[in-house]
């Protein structure tokens, strides 16, 4: 942890934050306790950023401890896989202490734009007063936006897919997310 850079400092305290819950929950479930109502009624709710604001108001910290916050594997594998490709390419060109400021300031983005707008449409109304997000995707997201508005035709190669510019992958990543707010979790 302390020889590596931002990026993998980035990943180590997603991860560890992760082991740590995921180990808390299974000491929970070994005594007995009722970990599915822990989780949902108390322990990541602390964490997580309310949608609600007069909870938000008592738990400000919620803001940065939910960017580091993930539900299962395959929430936190993505995301730190994203964020280690593109944070590698960050890094080609910008230096550590940006990628840390982007990483910190698009999660912090991610959470008042998803509190508005879980306050400002209507079609959120009924789920709003218990509804919370978690998870590294904005801070992940404001990394590859980033990126790709400063070195737009920067190319990688992607399997089955040949060249694509960087660009391309973050204008298709914003879409997906766009077009995934009708989903399940439109939060996320």
């Amino acid at each position: 942890f302390q020889e590596g850079n931002v990026l993998t400092r980035l990943i180590i305290i997603n991860i560890v934050v992760w082991l740590a819950v995921k180990i808390w929950l299974l000491i929970l479930f070994l005594f007995s306790f009722n970990t599915e109502g822990f989780l949902l009624g108390s322990f990541i709710q602390w964490l997580a950023v309310p949608a609600n604001l007069s909870v938000l108001v008592f738990r400000p910290w919620t803001l940065i401890t939910y960017m580091f916050l993930h539900e299962d594997f395959f929430h936190i594998l993505f995301n730190m896989l994203w964020l280690y490709w593109f944070g590698k390419i960050f890094l080609e060109y910008l230096n550590g202490k940006k990628l840390l400021s982007t990483y910190v300031l698009g999660g912090i983005s991610g959470a008042f734009l998803y509190i508005l707008s879980f306050n400002i449409f209507p079609v959120f109304s009924e789920i709003q007063p218990f509804s919370f997000a978690l998870g590294a995707s904005a801070s992940v997201l404001a990394i590859v936006i980033a990126i790709s508005t400063y070195v737009p035709n920067y190319t990688i190669y992607l399997m089955f897919l040949g060249p694509v510019k960087i660009k391309y992958i973050a204008i298709f990543s914003v879409l997906l997310d766009l077009l995934s707010i009708q989903s399940s979790n439109p939060g996320g």
